[in-house]
């Protein structure tokens, strides 16, 4: 099951199926503000929220949109916490992945000679081992895919040339992290921890379906979508992290104890402003 939450809620929905009063002609033109502005399935959330909990029935009529807009940014912030652990995961495997590669094979630039394999006319299937290492001509070809695929003229600018060391893993996305870490599991494995740490048996399977999860949510974050299941993904997140020696718990500790410098809003607030209510 999907830990997205679909899209595409109707106004007439929402002002009609949700709503515990008849609005008002104003009120009616400010539901449709906030439709035009805010995120509709994000928004229907709150409004069902703030019903079910009777916290709109309990309060006077002008109040309720008051209600609705502080569950929704409430929403946005629960919404955004996500953001810092797929970071975290998508940087941890790039950066454990160069590393380890380059125990592996013995140099950091090993990639260099595919890329100029490809230059020279070869094909993927003349490496059936990199510096002496055997590889899944899997793992090979999705790393030529990479270069493939590559548009961008500062990704192409950054792996050309010589002095190369860790640039092809900061043209990666996370799904060519993903496509080139499991197309050779038994090479990739032990750049995780072992069963035995980890207290359960980490297989390909089982790292196909939680990077899943992880690369979908990545993309709704990105595309402002609502994610459902937080649950879900965090418990994704933490299976990655953990196999990395990299403790969830501790970061998201100093996450929510972190202080940050806002940058202040210079606008102010006048009678046009009806987002958020007040």
């Amino acid at each position: 099951m999907s830990s997205i939450t679909k899209r595409h809620v109707p106004t007439s929905q929402l002002l009609g199926e949700y709503l515990t009063f008849v609005p008002t002609p104003q009120q009616v033109d400010h539901f449709k503000a906030d439709m035009r502005t805010l995120n509709p399935t994000l928004l229907r959330d709150s409004i069902r929220e703030g019903v079910q909990v009777q916290a709109l029935q309990q309060i006077p009529i002008p109040e309720q949109r008051l209600v609705i807009h502080r569950i929704y940014t409430r929403k946005v912030k629960e919404f955004s916490s996500i953001y810092p652990f797929v970071f975290a995961v998508e940087n941890a495997l790039r950066s454990v992945l160069a590393d380890y590669l380059e125990e592996r094979f013995g140099r950091m630039e090993w990639w260099t000679l595919i890329r100029n394999a490809r230059q020279n006319g070869q094909t993927y299937t003349a490496f059936p081992n990199i510096l002496g290492t055997p590889v899944n001509p899997a793992f090979v070809k999705a790393v030529w895919r990479v270069f493939d695929n590559m548009v961008n003229p500062q990704q192409i600018n950054n792996v050309t040339g010589n002095n190369k060391t860790d640039e092809f893993y900061y043209c990666l996305t996370l799904g060519d992290l993903w496509t080139i870490m499991q197309a050779d599991w038994p090479l990739i494995r032990d750049m995780f921890a072992t069963d035995a740490v980890l207290g359960f048996t980490f297989t390909k399977t089982m790292f196909n379906d939680t990077l899943r999860v992880i690369k979908e949510t990545r993309n709704e974050l990105f595309h402002s979508n609502p994610i459902k299941d937080r649950k879900k993904i965090v418990d994704a997140c933490e299976r990655i992290l953990n196999g990395l020696q990299f403790h969830l718990g501790d970061y998201d500790h100093d996450l929510g104890a972190t202080q940050y410098v806002r940058v202040p809003a210079t606008v102010a607030r006048a009678q046009r402003h009806v987002i958020p209510a007040r």
